[in-house]
């Protein structure tokens, strides 16, 4: 399985299974509320990785010069998108949908004048 061969679907259904095999939530469904606690616990685990990083890290990180901080990051990212799976499946929310609906509100939107800081 890849992003390229594989729905969101799946992977909803795949992040239920496995809440299902360790007893997590009733029938595999956990409290949405506590989902979103806990999401936010592991996107601030995630942002520890770029904290105080240099300009210079953070193009060795996009060039694929910095793998094993790139693989720390890929998992805590996993953490972050399960509970967003699990949030969704659990709330019946539809991705693609509010993310196409996201998009639209954006580029409806007008451009904000960027301040130059001093």
């Amino acid at each position: 399985m890849n992003d390229s061969n594989t729905t969101l679907s799946e992977l909803k259904e795949q992040v239920h299974q496995l809440c299902l095999r360790k007893g997590w939530g009733v029938e595999g469904v956990q409290n949405p509320q506590h989902v979103a606690m806990a999401m936010t616990v592991e996107m601030s685990e995630l942002l520890e990785h770029f904290q105080w990083l240099d300009p210079e890290d953070v193009t060795a990180l996009m060039e694929g010069r910095d793998p094993e901080r790139l693989a720390m990051i890929a998992e805590e990212f996993a953490d972050v998108m399960m509970y967003g799976l699990q949030l969704t499946r659990t709330l019946g929310i539809d991705i693609t949908q509010q993310v196409l609906r996201k998009i639209d509100i954006v580029d409806h939107r007008p451009p904000k004048r960027r301040e130059h800081k001093r």
